[in-house]
């Protein structure tokens, strides 16, 4: 359904041709926050972000 791959920062999470996804270890955050290339919605160690149609900074198309 999705093309995905692994981060390759050392985090934990997947890469999207549409944005990311991370599981984070030890902080918990809620709300959403918004950047100057991606918008971000955060539940707990969750953290989901996806690229803004307009980004200053262009993530490319790392998952395909």
């Amino acid at each position: 359904m999705f093309k995905r791959t692994k981060l390759n920062d050392g985090t934990t999470g997947y890469r999207y041709a549409w944005g990311l996804t991370r599981k984070r270890s030890t902080k918990t955050r809620y709300g959403i926050t918004f950047g100057p290339t991606m918008i971000g919605t955060h539940f707990g160690k969750r953290s989901v972000y996806i690229e803004r149609k307009s980004p200053i900074h262009m993530l490319w198309n790392f998952a395909g």
